[in-house]
């Protein structure tokens, strides 16, 4: 069973530079009697598709969020969260349902253990990094990165030592705009995004649940009571009720000046929007993002809207504007006496060699 987990899981690993590929691959696989087989279509499909918000991927891990199999499911969660990370309600409705199922999940008072560990998780992924880095386990060209690949196959492994869970932090990437110059300072400059804001919004912060107020309980209504109340109505329809008139200056405004006062409003809400340095740059936005017409500063690497970016001025006549360092700088070089009663840093221990000489002759 390991064996066959393992080597579904290790599709996602091969697949990656065509991760459009895998749920027609693995479609069968999550529909296996056996439950690693399946354990291991799912982990594979967020591995191959982590970042990309795939619907033909999440189609097929949601079936798999509700199997009977509680390490199933722990490998199902984790893997929507793979492939979710860094989208909204607003470009896809279902992180919402998604989202609601991690915390229903964690919420279960007769859960088992290992599907709570999964949707903590998988809850920790999706929101990981303060919802500023997603999973790249290859750059924009289809380069391996070596270092996110080996963290996610160390993380693949929390099914024997769940420490390794840790090890994903590696497969990491920061989507954000961070543009330095040469002197490695950071220059006020602003792209621009062609779309709506919304689309690229953070996810709305998860309230904390509210007690709910207690039902008021009906009160119970005597035969007599309520033959009376029939009556007084009768005698209330029978007379006649002059009907109120209109007051003046109260019609509602439905002519074209507030029609278009809507359209205008509607207009400005989809115009385009500045992006500035160091603003987050989701990667499905990228397509978005243009450097305005006669910048001071353009990339070197042309064609390149996030990341790290080295930049060039155009201008280098003119002064430059750099953003401000929230550090201090007046900080001394050397180390201040601690303050009485603080907390002493212990010194490193000696260095040593193993085995030691008693080791040796045993």
């Amino acid at each position: 069973d390991d064996v066959r987990r393992a080597a579904v899981a290790g599709l996602g690993f091969v697949m990656l530079r065509s991760p459009e590929h895998v749920p027609r691959m693995v479609e069968l696989l999550s529909q296996s009697f056996n439950p690693h087989v399946r354990a291991g279509a799912a982990l594979a499909l967020g591995i191959a598709c982590a970042g990309s918000g795939a619907a033909a991927a999440v189609a097929i891990l949601e079936p798999l969020a509700r199997d009977a199999v509680d390490f199933v499911v722990e490998a199902a969660v984790i893997a929507l969260a793979f492939v979710l990370i860094q989208q909204n309600d607003a470009y896809d409705p279902k992180v919402a349902d998604v989202r609601k199922r991690f915390a229903a999940l964690i919420d279960a008072k007769h859960g088992e253990g290992v599907t709570k560990f999964g949707a903590a998780v998988a809850q920790g992924i999706i929101d990981a990094g303060g919802r500023n880095v997603t999973i790249a386990l290859a750059s924009a060209d289809g380069q391996l990165d070596m270092a996110a690949c080996a963290g996610m196959l160390l993380f693949t492994q929390f099914w024997y030592w769940f420490p390794l869970a840790h090890f994903l932090a590696l497969a990491f990437k920061p989507t954000a705009l961070i543009a330095v110059t040469r002197d490695l300072r950071l220059p006020s400059l602003d792209a621009v995004c062609v779309a709506r804001r919304s689309l690229f919004a953070y996810p709305a912060a998860l309230e904390p649940p509210t007690a709910a107020a207690p039902a008021k309980i009906a009160t119970a209504v005597l035969s007599t009571t309520a033959r009376a109340r029939r009556g007084a109505k009768k005698g209330e329809d029978a007379m006649d009720v002059e009907p109120a008139k209109p007051v003046e200056g109260m019609d509602v405004d439905e002519s074209s000046d507030a029609k278009a006062l809507l359209r205008k409003g509607r207009k400005v809400a989809e115009s385009p929007f500045a992006v500035a340095n160091m603003t987050r740059v989701l990667p499905y936005q990228e397509r978005f993002v243009k450097w305005p017409a006669g910048s001071r500063y353009v990339p070197v690497k042309q064609g390149a809207v996030s990341g790290v970016l080295v930049v060039r001025d155009t201008m280098p006549g003119k002064p430059e504007e750099f953003i401000a360092s929230s550090l201090d700088d007046d900080l001394d070089d050397e180390e201040e006496a601690p303050a009485a009663g603080a907390d002493v840093p212990l010194p490193p221990p000696e260095p040593f060699e193993y085995p030691f000489d008693g080791d040796r002759q045993a």
